[in-house]
């Protein structure tokens, strides 16, 4: 589904030059739940963005559903983003002055589906997350939980093949996010491909496939299915807190986890 080929991605900041992703080659197969786990400045973001279609490399290839993305343009990027990705952020990025509803039509629309036909798919998104007596709710009348349910009905809206979740739980507290968590599990269990951005290990040992980075470099690539810890066994873990005071070596973690070394797929 996802095949990157010696992604590069330089920013210049004066005379300098930042290499926020230096040489990544990555491979994600239809119906995976894979979590990329780096610390702050690691590169995840930029990965995440690349992934998303929110940004190009500066170099290398990437291929989604076997159609290269690199030479498109703008529009066509845009497409592509809304007819393959869903997207489901830290901080909701839901506008305040809609309803849930609308907020979660608003991608419907710009699909070019008609009015009738794409409210009644919102109105199906929310009700699957839980929602449907919150559906007339603005954004400011909703738990910062209840607006990350809105979210991921945004995101499963249009039914798109990649669900790209950044740091999903990072801003709730414990209980919303081992709830949002589960929700994530049942939708891979349905089939959807989801990749998951986090700096929180407890976070990434949910996934089947564990990928750090570090200095813009995939520094491990490790398959977790065996141990994949569900959200009802992480109740008592860190979900959404920030990465300090988390271990300064995410990749010794991961291995004395698996028992296992942090060699490439």
């Amino acid at each position: 589904m996802i095949r990157l080929e010696g992604i590069a991605k330089v920013y210049k900041m004066g005379d300098t030059e930042v290499h926020a992703l230096d040489g990544v080659s990555l491979h994600i197969k239809p119906h995976e739940f894979v979590s990329i786990i780096g610390p702050s400045g690691s590169g995840k973001s930029t990965l995440m963005n690349v992934i998303g279609c929110l940004d190009v490399p500066t170099s290398g290839k990437y291929w989604i559903d076997g159609v290269e993305v690199n030479e498109m343009s703008d529009n066509q990027l845009a497409d592509l983003r809304n007819l393959k990705i869903g997207f489901i952020f830290q901080q909701y990025n839901l506008l305040t002055k809609l309803s849930a509803l609308e907020n979660v039509e608003l991608p419907l629309i710009y699909r070019g589906i008609p009015a009738s036909k794409r409210e009644q798919m919102a109105e199906r998104a929310l009700e699957r997350v839980g929602l449907g007596d919150k559906m007339h709710h603005k954004p400011t009348e909703l738990s910062g939980g209840q607006q990350q349910r809105v979210s991921i009905a945004r995101a499963l809206s249009a039914s798109p093949a990649l669900i790209l979740a950044d740091e999903p739980t990072g801003a709730l507290d414990s209980k919303s996010g081992i709830e949002i968590m589960q929700m994530l599990h049942d939708l891979h269990d349905e089939g959807n491909t989801i990749v998951i951005i986090t700096h929180d290990l407890n976070i990434a040992k949910q996934a089947e496939r564990i990928i750090t980075i570090r200095d813009g470099k995939i520094t491990s690539d490790i398959d977790n299915k065996n141990d994949m810890a569900g959200a009802e066994n992480v109740k008592g873990s860190d979900i959404g807190d920030d990465e300090h005071g988390k271990s300064a070596d995410l990749d010794a973690d991961l291995k004395a986890h698996n028992n296992i070394g942090g060699g490439s797929k």
